[in-house]
């Protein structure tokens, strides 16, 4: 095997870091959607008693309202910018609509089960209060916290019980954290704008550029006061046979220094050819 000139190595190698640069950013922003397809949390169980209709909580949705799915929006450079929950049905007066809170949004960016992003009302402790918060009490924190740790949330309740006598809800199952994150538990990292409670659309809109999706994976959890309806889904980026999700574009200087590799491997391997190629003079 012949050896390989170190000069070539160089330039391969300069050509190879390019090619793999994470830096890479999407041609356009990214929007993906999610659907409803879970009725309980991983680990978490159907823990209902109650004889109407065959036990309530074996269905998707108990009530109003009806998650259909959603969307989620990523910037060119593969920050999380918006989440948005769609409804088929909000429901009315007549239904208990106003009993409804918003839960907490949990939202994990890597392959274990564990919740690495929560966003939370600070003004909002209790979920089963009626009070709704305003849009700027929310806020996005960084935080551990493991998926099945029944310490760490609060809980929806049991069906006609206490704050839900009288209604039929999705029992014991997670609507938001115990209590407020603090500073020995997790890092605040910016307000989240919150709209539409109340319509058929609920959007999360994000501090900028802070949570980077570098895994290609996002997971959500969510759901409102009485977790009728449970949304966990899991999105990931690469599709079939691995690859981005879409056509990426170097930066400027990433496409300058791939020219440059590129033009002096080429003159390189030209030069060789052509040193090759020369007869050698006989000796006298």
């Amino acid at each position: 095997m012949r050896r390989i000139k170190p000069v070539l190595v160089s330039l391969a190698l300069c050509v190879l870091s390019v090619t793999l640069n994470p830096g890479m950013s999407l041609s356009v922003p990214l929007t993906l959607s999610f659907g409803d397809g879970s009725k309980y949390w991983p680990n978490w169980v159907n823990t209902d008693n109650d004889s109407w209709p065959g036990k309530d909580n074996d269905l998707d949705t108990i009530g109003d309202p009806n998650f259909t799915g959603g969307t989620v929006e990523i910037n060119r450079d593969w920050y999380l910018t918006q989440i948005t929950f769609s409804f088929a049905s909000w429901g009315n007066t007549n239904n208990g609509w106003n009993k409804l809170e918003p839960g907490d949004l949990f939202l994990s960016v890597d392959n274990d089960t564990n919740w690495e992003y929560v966003v939370y009302a600070d003004n909002n402790t209790n979920k089963l209060d009626g009070k709704i918060p305003s849009s700027w009490d929310y806020n996005l924190y960084a935080v551990d916290i493991v998926l099945n740790n029944h310490n760490a949330y609060q809980m929806s309740g049991t069906d006609k019980t206490g704050y839900w006598s009288g209604y039929l809800i999705r029992d014991n199952h997670p609507i938001g954290l115990a209590s407020q994150p603090t500073s020995q538990t997790s890092s605040y990292l910016g307000d989240v704008n919150f709209t539409g409670w109340g319509t058929e659309s609920l959007t999360f809109i994000f501090p900028a550029n802070t949570i980077l999706l570098n895994s290609d994976i996002l997971t959500i959890g969510f759901t409102v006061n009485c977790a009728n309806d449970v949304i966990y889904e899991t999105l990931r980026f690469d599709p079939p046979g691995g690859g981005p999700p879409q056509q990426v574009v170097p930066e400027p200087a990433s496409m300058l220094l791939m020219g440059s590799g590129l033009v002096g491997l080429a003159g390189f391997l030209r030069a060789r050819k052509k040193g090759n190629g020369k007869e050698t003079a006989p000796k006298s």
